[in-house]
């Protein structure tokens, strides 16, 4: 199964200028089978994604992109707090060893040696360096590459995950149409809600797959 794990829409993500028929659309064409709707800090209602999900006929999982004190995290299943109350990284890590939610570090190099890491002069981090970030080993897998990431993240990003192996997905992080699907994540099984496909991830069986930019 050939899922993108990361997209945003327009109204519900200021960010973003793709409505959620122009993100299907292009999940159609890149062939996959699932996309997964990924908000910042809010998520949306279980009842309106179903409703969405049959009137554009495909499969749409419900995840969050929270923001916490180590920056943004990919959540995928149910958590207790409200989500503007906000969570810090220890606290998210220690509710979702409690519970099947898996957790995914987006554009994890964004800081450090991202564009505009590089343009204030910032020393790109070692490999080494970046496997002993705290979010490295506590989130369940780590976004190896988007298309809101530069070659030089993807780069040290595959080095680091030689140095400290972690389960990796790609997902588009698409805020445009023409995106979808540019990185997507491979599942050896079908999965059809939040929590199935948290409990692929936790258990580490996805690994991911890059179509064309």
């Amino acid at each position: 199964m050939l899922i993108d794990l990361h997209a945003h829409t327009t109204p519900r993500s200021n960010c973003s200028r793709a409505t959620l028929e122009e993100l299907v659309a292009d999940a159609r064409a890149r062939g996959l089978d699932a996309l997964c709707i990924t908000e910042h800090d809010v998520r949306w209602p279980d009842d309106e994604l179903a409703d969405a999900s049959r009137l554009v006929d495909f499969p749409l999982i419900s995840g969050v992109e929270l923001t916490t004190d180590v920056g943004h995290v990919l959540v995928f299943g149910p958590l207790r707090k409200p989500l503007w109350m906000g969570y810090r990284l220890d606290e998210l890590v220690d509710e979702c060893e409690e519970s099947d939610t898996a957790l995914v570090l987006p554009h994890p190099l964004r800081r450090y040696a991202g564009e505009r890491a590089v343009r204030g002069g910032r020393v790109p981090p070692t490999a080494e360096e970046i496997a002993a970030l705290p979010q490295w080993e506590v989130v369940h897998a780590i976004e190896a590459a988007s298309t809101q990431t530069t070659a030089l993240e993807h780069t040290l990003t595959a080095a680091a995950l030689t140095v400290a192996p972690r389960p990796s997905v790609g997902a588009s992080d698409a805020h445009a149409p023409g995106r979808v699907g540019t990185y997507a994540t491979e599942l050896d099984r079908a999965v059809h809600t939040a929590e199935e496909l948290a409990t692929e991830i936790r258990a580490g069986h996805v690994r991911p797959a890059r179509f064309r930019a």
